[in-house]
């Protein structure tokens, strides 16, 4: 696997041997890399050419043994000569006499003379190769003699190919330098990433995927003996060698023993140095004091065999230490007991906390021990050791780091190691986690403080419930802030959690109600903001010290709820504006106030205000608890949709939907009604039916369903399923239903976004034109109240859509002018196919193939399968009909190539022209060319005037296609 320019440079050799005489060649590399196979390769390959082959291996002992090398090299010699004759005779009887024990350190001259008669012999047809592996550990008499050897065969071809080992020259005798002296040099380097793939395709039973054999390389570094080791393992354990991340969990032995065992052997040093550094780089790298400290060993020693492991390979040469190899790495930590690398890591967490070390390169090593940490640590540290401890899953040990930096800790650093404790002891454990944050609460001395635990304690609560143990939370929570700017916040909780229980009417009015509510500072006095409850009061009623810090939440809750019942939204925006323009913390203390006024800015047509709030508040929900982080995703789907960026949408409301699963919501949850219902409108409108049933199915949403006005968007996205199938008399029942519900509950005929785009269509679908007709004029003035584009062209839209004829088209054409001008191409895509659809019944096809045309292109651009779909189809019925020379069929048969070459053509280019330009032959153009003139039923290029005049033909024969040039 690889090697093959190493291999091309030896037979290179070998024939400037022919030429020039005796060749040397050295091949170097790591441990593990390869030498001898890449010698063994060359050996083979030059027998197969006719080159006799002579293979030497030295071995440790060898440096030791006089002229050990010597033996070896006359019998593989006497072994190539013919049987008897003198020369392989003498060479017999040297090869026997330097086996004994008093053998002379000096061969003797007539072996000398024998050698060269057996090289000249050997070298009559093609060069023969010697190749020495380990040449670093031959003796000083081999070495010496080997020298004589090439200068004796000066004007024989002869390739000397030898290996030496990383590390081990300086030890080896002075003859060895004098053997390589100007010797061509190759060091090897790991394979790589491909080379690595086709190795490991090679010894497991099935090839690795890509993302599989590139961890590998990773860890190994491209070295074969430990891509041999590592698949081995992956025999062993084929369940865990399935995920790329479990490798990192492989510990080899032998892959310690092979690749530091020999540095522990030149200096009993090395070996500890490397694995002092294998627990010392857990943050990446290590450095030179620190491993002197850990190890031991004197910073001189330390020195000296760090230049050893740095010579063989094993580590980077640099001031940070690092091993180049990260399943060496795992195999020396690995290697060692619980307790010397807890003793590490705690080490090194200490050395790097007395040399100001960044926080996170202490907390790694803190974690990394199982030991608790104790002594004077700072609270920084101890934080972020506790994030580490969190992102594994250890929470325990969070907890235990948290508590130490909340008694080591003051000021800011105390409360965010306070808030940090509450979060982790309360996902530990929610009862006795709530019972320590409002014991925490009530040792609070600062608004700030109480602010955050509040939003803690509210975030729990809402996986609680507000019976059994949730009320007895309550209860105290509200002892603790009596007196206090939050003594309204049981209360506001309460009426918050109900939500989605009560009529949004009913729930503005028990937030308007609370006495602990003054206007905001502004002068501005919405309705929730009143303390007499009537909602047009000035607030002017009692009002606690501090009472202003519930009024952010509280206005976002209240301006959700107007906005869903209320014709004219512009007072519910207002309302939406003033709460996100409050610190995050106050909008915090309840965890549907932040997505509440972030759907209202979305809903009413203020898209790209209500993205900015939620890049600039959204981050907070990071590491929060998942209620929150559903609901924000909620509200981040919902301006996704808005702006119809569908795939996006997507995206928020399958992790949406992922969250409510880790926090185990039940079936009827608000927050997973939604996003279901959210979700499955979403498929459809990408084409997905087959998805969108699945998932209602999944979640049980295809029979009847339970009370709650929430149910709203599983109605409309099953109206839309059932219409998409044909069933209109189901579609009629659910929008039916989905009505009522709404005028149960008070809500506001023209719904949301997702009804705004299709309900109008749906009800005319289903036969009641009249009511359709109603809505339609009731969006138009909703559209009109929001002083929105988006919503002023979706509304003229939709109009045009139930009022055909010459009004239709009127209205149609004013929704599209808008629409151009906002961005987003979905609710232009939308008007354009209606605009198109009413062209067609209008007896106009070649406009309406032109409208037809751009809203299919628009529709793919922003992923609406579903309304891409219905407009080709209509472009193909409408096509039978327009007056032109080629038909719509003819061009949507054209493959890409043979578009992208007829649209060269039409622009004037020469056949030549398009082939140097496509970079393609001359004979594929015309190929291309006469296929596309057969499937369009012209002639050549003198019918081109004629076969496109319908600029709906040309759009869409150009659509995305590059330009030749």
């Amino acid at each position: 696997m690889g090697r093959l320019e190493q291999l091309r440079a030896l037979h290179d050799a070998c024939r400037v041997s022919t030429q020039a005489g005796p060749v040397r060649y050295v091949v170097t590399g790591e441990p593990g890399v390869g030498r001898t196979a890449l010698l063994g390769a060359f050996a083979r390959a030059s027998r197969e050419r006719g080159s006799a082959t002579v293979a030497l291996v030295c071995r440790r002992q060898d440096r030791h043994t006089p002229a050990a090398l010597v033996g070896q090299l006359a019998g593989a010699l006497a072994g190539r000569l013919a049987p008897g004759s003198p020369q392989e005779a003498r060479l017999r009887h040297a090869r026997d006499r330097l086996r004994t024990p008093d053998a002379r350190p000096e061969p003797d001259p007539g072996l000398l003379a024998a050698v060269g008669g057996a090289v000249a012999a050997l070298t009559s047809g093609a060069p023969l190769v010697l190749t020495v592996d380990d040449a670093d550990w031959a003796d000083a008499g081999s070495l010496a003699f080997l020298q004589r050897v090439v200068e004796v065969c000066a004007q024989h071809p002869v390739v000397l190919a030898v290996s030496l080992r990383l590390g081990e020259p300086p030890e080896a005798p002075a003859e060895l330098a004098e053997l390589l002296l100007d010797a061509d040099q190759a060091a090897l380097s790991g394979l790589s990433e491909r080379e690595t793939a086709l190795l490991l395709r090679t010894v497991l039973p099935r090839g690795p995927a890509a993302g599989l054999a590139a961890a590998c390389h990773r860890l190994t570094a491209g070295n074969p003996f430990l891509l041999g080791e590592l698949a081995g393992w992956m025999r062993e354990h084929p369940h865990e060698a399935r995920d790329p991340a479990r490798l990192e969990t492989a510990v080899l032995p032998a892959v310690a023993g092979l690749m530091t065992g020999r540095a522990g052997r030149l200096d009993p040093a090395a070996a500890r140095l490397a694995g002092t550094i294998a627990v010392a780089q857990t943050h990446g790298s290590a450095d030179t004091p620190l491993v002197a400290r850990l190890s031991g060993v004197e910073l001189t020693g330390t020195l000296a065999a760090l230049d050893l492991l740095v010579r063989m390979r094993l580590v980077e040469d640099d001031n940070a230490l690092r091993l180049r190899h990260p399943l060496l790495r795992n195999a020396l930590t690995g290697g060692m007991t619980l307790m010397a690398r807890n003793a590490a890591h705690l080490a090194t967490a200490a050395y790097l906390y007395e040399r100001q070390a960044p926080a996170e390169w202490i907390a790694d090593h803190l974690v990394a021990s199982t030991v608790p940490p104790e002594g004077a640590w700072a609270a920084g540290v101890l934080r972020r050791a506790a994030g580490s401890a969190r992102a594994a899953g250890d929470d325990a040990r969070a907890l235990r780091c948290l508590r130490l930096a909340v008694q080591t800790a003051s000021g800011a650093e105390h409360l965010r190691a306070a808030l940090e404790l509450a979060d982790v002891h309360i996902c530990i454990d929610p009862a006795a986690g709530l019972g320590s944050a409002v014991a925490m609460l009530a040792r609070a001395t600062d608004d700030t403080t109480r602010r955050r635990l509040l939003g803690r304690i509210s975030d729990a609560l809402y996986g609680v419930g507000p019976a059994g143990n949730g009320q007895r939370v309550l209860d105290r929570v509200a002892a603790v802030v009596e007196g206090t700017g939050f003594h309204g916040w049981p209360r506001l909780h309460d009426v918050v959690s109900r939500l989605f229980e009560s009529p949004p009417a009913s729930t503005a009015k028990l937030v308007e109600d609370l006495p602990a509510l003054p206007p905001p500072p502004d002068g501005h006095t919405p309705a929730t903001a009143t303390a007499t409850g009537t909602g047009t009061g000035t607030g002017t009623g009692h009002v606690p010290a501090g009472g202003g810090e519930l009024h952010a939440a509280a206005t976002a809750v209240g301006a959700f709820c107007h906005w869903l019942v209320d014709e004219d939204p512009r007072e519910s925006v207002r309302r939406a504006r003033w709460a996100l323009g409050r610190d995050i913390d106050e909008l915090d203390l309840q965890p549907p106030a932040l997505p509440a006024a972030l759907t209202v800015l979305a809903e009413a047509g203020r898209h790209a205000e209500a993205a900015a709030q939620a890049r600039r508040l959204g981050a907070a929900a990071h590491g929060r608890p998942e209620p929150r982080r559903t609901a924000l995703l909620l509200a981040r789907a919902r301006i996704a949709l808005a702006e119809g960026g569908l795939p996006a949408a997507q995206r928020l409301l399958a992790e949406a939907l992922e969250t409510t699963a880790v926090r185990g919501a039940h079936p009827h949850d608000p927050l997973l009604v939604s996003a279901v219902g959210l979700l499955a409108d979403t498929l459809l409108s990408r084409g997905d039916a087959p998805g969108a049933e699945a998932l209602l199915r999944r979640h049980r949403q295809l029979g009847e369903l339970p009370a709650g006005w929430y149910y709203r968007s599983v109605l409309l996205a099953r109206a839309r399923l059932w219409a998409a199938a044909g069933d209109l008399p189901a579609a009629g029942r659910d929008l039916a239903e989905l009505r009522a519900r709404g005028e149960e509950a008070g809500l506001r005929a023209t719904g949301t976004v997702a009804w705004r785009m299709h309900g109008v269509q749906l009800l005319d679908q289903v036969g009641r034109a009249e009511e359709a007709r109603r809505l339609a004029l009731e969006q138009l003035r909703y559209a009109e109240a929001t002083e929105s584009a988006y919503e002023r062209g979706r509304a003229l839209r939709v109009l045009g859509g139930v009022s055909g004829g010459a009004e239709g088209e009127r209205l149609l054409r004013e929704a599209v002018e808008l629409l151009e001008t906002v961005p987003g191409p979905y609710d232009l895509a939308h008007a354009l196919g209606d605009l198109g659809c009413l062209l067609t019944a209008l007896d106009r096809p070649r406009e309406a193939v032109a409208a037809l045309t751009r809203a299919a292109r628009l529709a793919e651009r922003c992923g609406a399968g579903a309304l891409a779909a219905r407009v080709r189809q209509q472009l193909l019925s409408t096509d039978e009909r327009a007056p032109q020379y080629v038909s719509l069929r003819g061009v949507l048969a054209l493959t890409p190539r043979e578009r992208q070459i007829l649209v060269d053509a039409m622009r004037g280019l020469t056949n030549k022209r398009i082939a140097a330009t496509r970079q393609i032959t001359r004979r594929t153009v015309e190929l291309h060319l006469s296929s596309a003139y057969r499937k369009l039923g012209i002639g050549g290029r003198g019918d081109f005037p004629l076969a496109f005049r319908n600029p709906g033909l040309w759009t869409l024969l150009t659509d995305g296609t590059p330009v030749a040039r």
